[in-house]
């Protein structure tokens, strides 16, 4: 069976990882001249008062993987004879637009033509990724033919997510150049709006629309669903926040009546995505209409 990865902006943490047989890609960031290397948001070295202050300071910083870093993370499974499975967050929105990602996947196909090397970007953020590789690693389990199974997730699954997500405070993103183009378009707009941002289909982001106030802003989230997302009952979707349980907490409420427990999650945000969005963050991933 061919090994399935996912990236540090997934927002799936180790447990869960570990429950699935998912591996987790290392991440990078930088807090002054120090770098740290880690997968897990729970890494024992920061605290969560820590992570919060530091963020909203801008301490830290997300430096991308390079070339040869990916190339030394994947290369001992190559070696032992593993086959890849990469599923990444949509790549326009990486910092370096997801170029030594690829070429380091390049390189590993040329250096070991007789393994399957496979690069899929998801076209979305967050637990769209992560919720394509549970059903490609679900599926992989009775379908040991990968090329199959990838084959129906690219058919049927990848440019069904949609995400959307409030940032409480616009100043803070860090992040790819096309983010950061849509939260300078918005900046100044408003004093005390808040923006809600989608990533559509095709892995695009722009602002759905603004809304006085934070908490506000995260309830309109339910009406976004309703409007934008295929029938919620049908379908698992994810509620994931950073420094904002209890709004999240909010908004799984007004869910869970409709939705069976096991089809709706709500779980923390990974570092990597915090820092991304500078802190306080309620976002939401789900089935887009077709």
């Amino acid at each position: 069976m061919a090994k399935i990865f996912i990236d540090a902006y997934a927002d799936m943490l180790q447990p869960e990882a570990d429950a699935n047989g998912i591996l987790l890609a290392p991440s990078k960031i930088q807090k002054g001249k120090t770098i740290i290397n880690f997968t897990d948001f729970n890494n024992k070295s920061l605290s969560n008062v820590d992570i919060c202050q530091n963020i909203q300071k801008g301490l830290y910083k997300i430096i991308p993987l390079t070339m040869q870093e990916w190339l030394d993370f994947f290369t001992p499974y190559l070696q032992n004879g593993d086959d890849i499975v990469f599923f990444t967050v949509s790549q326009k929105i990486m910092q370096d637009g997801g170029a030594d990602l690829r070429s380091a996947f390049t390189q590993m196909s040329v250096d070991y033509p007789d393994r399957k090397c496979y690069l899929i970007d998801t076209m979305t953020v967050s637990r769209g990724t992560s919720e394509i590789a549970l059903m490609a690693n679900t599926l992989h389990k009775n379908e040991p033919d990968i090329d199959k199974v990838l084959q129906y997730i690219d058919q049927n699954i990848i440019g069904t997510y949609v995400s959307a997500f409030v940032i409480d405070d616009v100043n803070l993103v860090q992040s790819s150049p096309l983010l950061r183009n849509v939260i300078d378009k918005f900046v100044g707009a408003s004093v005390g709006m808040r923006p809600i941002i989608c990533i559509d289909t095709d892995g695009d982001f722009r602002v759905l629309e603004s809304i006085k106030g934070f908490k506000p802003a995260v309830a309109k989230l339910y009406d976004i669903v309703a409007d934008n997302g295929e029938n919620i009952a049908d379908y698992t979707f994810t509620i994931v926040n950073f420094d904002a349980q209890d709004d999240a907490d909010k908004l799984y409420n007004k869910f869970r009546p409709q939705v069976e427990s096991t089809e709706i999650r709500n779980l923390p945000m990974s570092l990597n995505n915090a820092i991304m969005v500078g802190g306080k963050t309620v976002a939401i991933t789900f089935h887009s209409k077709k």
